[in-house]
């Protein structure tokens, strides 16, 4: 399970959000701000920079707490989202 900006994604939903980003992403780099670990939880706080097929760069704050099942897979997910203003050049 995913939370998204308050909005709950089964793995169902999750897929069909991703398969248009995959098919339009070209590149995509993540700038991990903090990161924090504990057992099997997580926190982080990143920038993801995405590269579209038409040459736009896509920028999002993400804000994500997880928890991991005991052999690694993700149990749930919760983040916070903002949109970043696309930069003046292009640096990914």
């Amino acid at each position: 399970m995913q939370v998204s900006d308050g909005i709950t994604l089964d793995r169902d939903r999750l897929v069909a959000h991703i398969r248009p980003v995959r098919k339009n992403t070209v590149d995509c780099l993540y700038e991990v701000h903090e990161a924090l670990a504990d057992g099997t939880h997580i926190a982080a706080r990143f920038t993801l920079h995405a590269r579209t097929r038409k040459g736009r760069t896509i920028s999002t704050e993400v804000h994500f707490i997880g928890e991991f099942t005991p052999d690694g897979r993700m149990l749930r997910a919760h983040q916070l989202t903002r949109a970043l203003p696309e930069p003046k050049q292009e640096q990914l």
